[in-house]
């Protein structure tokens, strides 16, 4: 069995190489050809550590894998379904947030339908919000990438390494500065309060909400003429979704009801396209078998390495 580390992980990967790959997985799922696990999340215990496992089975690619979640060293194994044995372990956290940054660029490009992204806002200056501006840079090329965060000194120490990189990140000082005009919007903090209202969305724009508490108000949902998860079981107890529930905004029953889809059937074109009269707004908390299908690519990348050493 192969043993990545974090810095075996990070000479590997490329939006231009995974943007494709998680694209075929959202399709795959989208096809009924993975299987994830029941229930998508695994807690294990209360500790503040937030123990748990997330699973899947890519039958396509004929191989298992399962996330063993952390809040401080999450893992990921695969395994072979050709022999059920263990194939590879990996030190994810490096990969945990290029995928969810690259996977953020791929759901914006199925909700934009080939309009052009011009002007994006990240609300949130960490890691994964770092990887999401370069996958959005590479994907779309727009003219600004504009980043508000809870402290301006991190938004400006974003902006700065941003522009080594060089990507177009400009700083808000307010969440309304940041997305006034944007084509996408994207909220990726620790926040558990609204930080995106209905005032802050301009029509025809895409909203993604990928943190683990509240950031988005209810109003921005349900004013969009289109609504998608990613994973229903796991935004359910996770993220906007989880924190409107428990506010009483709605039942888990009529949140499914309200839905249009999930991002892998709007993938394969199961859903109808989508109106741009008003904003779309999708909830991204991470489908485990984009993970496992990252994680495998850089398997075989490995093993072929060594096969030609």
């Amino acid at each position: 069995m192969l043993n990545f580390t974090k810095e075996d992980t990070r000479g590997m990967l490329s939006v231009a190489r995974a943007a494709p790959l998680l694209d075929e997985t959202y399709r795959a799922i989208g096809q009924g050809r993975v299987e994830a696990s029941s229930p998508s999340m695994m807690r294990v215990g209360s500790t503040p550590f937030r123990f748990g496992a997330k699973g899947a089975v890519l039958n396509h690619l004929d191989i298992a894998g399962v996330r063993i979640t952390s809040r401080k060293a999450s893992r990921l194994m695969l395994w072979s379904l050709q022999t059920g044995e263990p194939v590879a372990f990996f030190d994810e956290s490096e990969m945990y947030r290029f995928r969810t940054g690259v996977s953020a660029a791929v759901v914006a490009k199925y909700l934009l339908q080939d309009r052009k992204l011009e002007r994006a806002a990240i609300i949130g200056a960490g890691a994964i919000a770092q990887q999401i501006a370069s996958a959005i840079h590479q994907t779309f090329r727009p003219t600004e990438i504009a980043v508000s965060a809870r402290s301006v000194a991190s938004a400006k120490r974003f902006a700065a390494d941003a522009a080594k990189r060089g990507e177009p990140v400009v700083v808000a000082e307010t969440i309304s500065e940041a997305t006034a005009n944007a084509d996408v919007i994207v909220t990726i903090t620790n926040a558990n309060e609204e930080l995106v209202r209905p005032e802050h969305v301009s029509e025809g724009a895409v909203v993604l909400s990928m943190g683990g508490g509240l950031e988005v108000a209810h109003g921005v949902w349900a004013s969009a003429s289109a609504r998608y998860v990613d994973d229903l079981s796991y935004a359910l107890h996770q993220g906007d979704a989880a924190a409107w529930i428990k506010e009483g905004k709605f039942s888990q029953s009529a949140f499914q009801a309200n839905l249009t889809g999930t991002v892998a059937e709007l993938a394969v074109g199961k859903l109808e396209a989508i109106k741009t009269d008003s904003h779309v707004m999708a909830i991204v908390q991470g489908t485990t078998a984009l993970d496992i299908a990252l994680a495998h690519s850089i398997y075989l990348a490995r093993t072929r390495v060594q096969d030609n050493g």
